[in-house]
């Protein structure tokens, strides 16, 4: 039975209903409601745009010890530029190339260690050689390919006369694109992420084992329902990046009770270039990013209601209902990525803050609250996290889900502490909020002059001008004693001050769960702006208005859209940004 204030049975289903009612977001308007569906319409045609390719191939070849030998015969001599192999879920995989010389009798190497890398995606392996029979041998233990496409040097695409003797590496050969492009293949980290979705659904060794799993749970949802292909791995990052479009105005619209500033916010939020990308990468951080946002709009729900409630009062169902939505959030974000726990960390700070202000006129109310959380804020999410490992198939010894859990939690954490790399495109903290170093996501030549770029950065005319409003915001918590401002204020630093104490290299996409915040905090300047001055709301219309101008000036270096090299170049704005190649 589920038990609401003591009340069972059938009248329990009226009583939740009563407190979900409670729920709605009452101060939402119609206007408020046209608003929103305006900029959810504008943001999703832009975030399906192009977003991958529906189709790729599907069958595979697996290759295993004893086994390795791909032999292609062209039936007579003839100058074979390349092949590219779509590589199925193992990468890196090592290949000899031959051709058979009719004369001796004898295969001659062409190529005795070439390499194929990127999972999912085309892998180009040039041969320029004149023959008729091509040995293709994958010389590590096992080797997935999904398909295989032959050209010439004129570009044309050649199938070999026996091509019926590997009938699932030459049956999708429509799937090849004119131009390889994020399009039709993984992109990033898409080839960890991506990746582990499938091996989820196909129970293989799992391979990305750095992050908590629910993410990556999420993923697979999209490739059931669509397929392994490009559109299918990123559509739930495109339906997450749209469900945060909307928390973010009602969230706005919480704080500041003005139809104009919440569609301002969630304007600025819609045309930030980094939610885009992520937005439309098959990585966990947009999942993450919704967790949170929702995990302190639910707090911040509580904390209202709470103060809008007599101190001495009960602690009633209206009130306990957003704290219990609150823990459940963190759970999933915490199950997403452990930047969920830097979250909750400041979750924690801000209800301690709250209760210790409460605390005179709610003493007797304390042990209740305490058990509360105690099941919403550690059971739930302990329970939540295990359940995550539930897919994880593999990568060590376990004796059950609990164990499982543990080991893995213990490899990340290991992983994360020690790792020791370099990358171009790293870059620290104090560098995020200026976008001094802007993420390559992808890089492909479409033709002789045009390029198809994903980079991921934030909008400028929207980070930049966020600093000063963090200073402003600042100034009113301390100086007013603005507990909004302070609320909004600690949940940025929540998200950006652990990664001051992080060793291992960063990147800029880290900073967004902070840009969250950020972007509340523009809200808060923009709401006192067009409360204090007659002209506030016309400055900040072309405010706005310029900020999306400079969104799709940077569109086609962010959403991958070809685009003349040298009009990319042009784009470089700080001398380290490499958006274009």
């Amino acid at each position: 039975y589920i038990e609401v204030k003591g009340v069972r049975g059938n009248t329990m289903k009226s009583k939740c209903k009563k407190l979900f009612a409670e729920m709605k977001p009452e101060f939402m308007t119609k206007k408020d409601w046209q608003c929103l569906g305006v900029l959810l319409l504008v943001f999703t045609c832009l975030v399906f745009f192009r977003l991958g390719s529906f189709k790729a191939p599907q069958t595979t070849y697996t290759t295993k010890t004893g086994e390795a030998d791909i032999v292609l015969d062209f039936g007579e001599y003839t100058d074979i530029a390349s092949f590219s192999i779509f590589l199925g879920n193992l990468n890196t995989r090592h290949l000899s190339l031959s051709a058979f010389n009719e004369v001796t009798g004898e295969w001659e190497i062409i190529n005795g260690d070439a390499t194929v890398e990127s999972v999912f995606d085309w892998n180009k392996v040039d041969v320029n050689y004149n023959l008729r029979y091509l040995g293709i041998v994958a010389t590590d233990d096992t080797a997935v390919f999904n398909e295989l496409v032959v050209q010439t040097p004129d570009g044309s695409i050649l199938e070999p006369v026996n091509a019926d003797s590997y009938p699932s590496l030459f049956d999708e050969q429509d799937t090849f694109p004119s131009a390889v492009t994020y399009m039709n293949g993984t992109m990033f980290d898409e080839v960890y992420h991506g990746r582990t979705a499938y091996e989820f659904i196909h129970h293989l060794t799992t391979y990305e084992t750095t992050h908590p799993h629910f993410g990556k749970i999420l993923i697979s949802l999209g490739i059931r329902l669509l397929g392994m292909t490009p559109f299918g791995w990123r559509f739930m990052s495109a339906l997450f990046g749209i469900l945060i479009t909307g928390v973010m105005y009602l969230f706005a619209k919480r704080l500041f009770r003005n139809t104009f500033t919440a569609t301002a916010v969630t304007t600025l939020f819609c045309f930030d270039c980094m939610h885009y990308n992520l937005s439309r990468i098959a990585t966990i951080d947009i999942f993450a990013a919704f967790f949170i946002l929702l995990m302190y709009y639910f707090m911040y729900e509580y904390i209202v209601r709470d103060n809008a409630a007599k101190p001495d009062r009960p602690l009633t169902e209206r009130i306990l209902v957003p704290l219990a939505l609150c823990g459940i959030t963190m759970a999933f974000g915490i199950a997403t990525k452990w930047t969920g726990i830097y979250a909750a960390a400041g979750l924690a700070l801000i209800f301690f803050i709250h209760v210790i202000c409460r605390f005179p006129g709610n003493k007797k109310q304390i042990p209740r609250l305490f058990g509360f959380c105690c099941i919403f804020f550690v059971l739930i999410p302990l329970v939540v996290y295990t359940l995550s490992f539930i897919p994880v198939v593999g990568y060590t010894e376990y004796k059950n889900l609990i164990d499982k859990a543990i080991q893995g939690s213990i490899s990340m954490f290991n992983y994360h502490s020690q790792l020791v790399a370099e990358h171009y495109y790293s870059s620290p903290f104090y560098e995020w909020p200026i976008i001094w170093m802007p993420l390559l996501d992808a890089n492909d030549a479409v033709t002789a002059t045009k390029v198809s770029a994903v980079s991921c950065m934030g909008n400028p005319a929207i980070w930049w001008v966020g600093i000063p409003c963090q200073v402003f915001v600042l100034v009113h918590g301390i100086l007013k004693k603005d507990k909004k401002a302070a609320f909004l204020f600690l949940a940025y630093l929540a998200q950006y001050v652990p990664w001051m104490s992080i060793s291992r290299i960063t990147f800029i996409y880290h900073y967004f769960p902070a840009i969250l915040f950020v972007i509340l905090m523009m809200g808060y300047t923009i709401n006192c702006i067009i409360h204090r001055f007659s002209w506030g709301k016309k400055a900040i219309t072309i405010y706005l208005a310029a900020a999306v101008i400079v969104f799709f000036l940077f569109f086609p270096v962010v959403s991958g859209f070809p685009i003349d090299r040298e009009l990319g170049m042009k784009l470089r704005w700080l001398k380290d940004w490499i958006l274009i190649l």
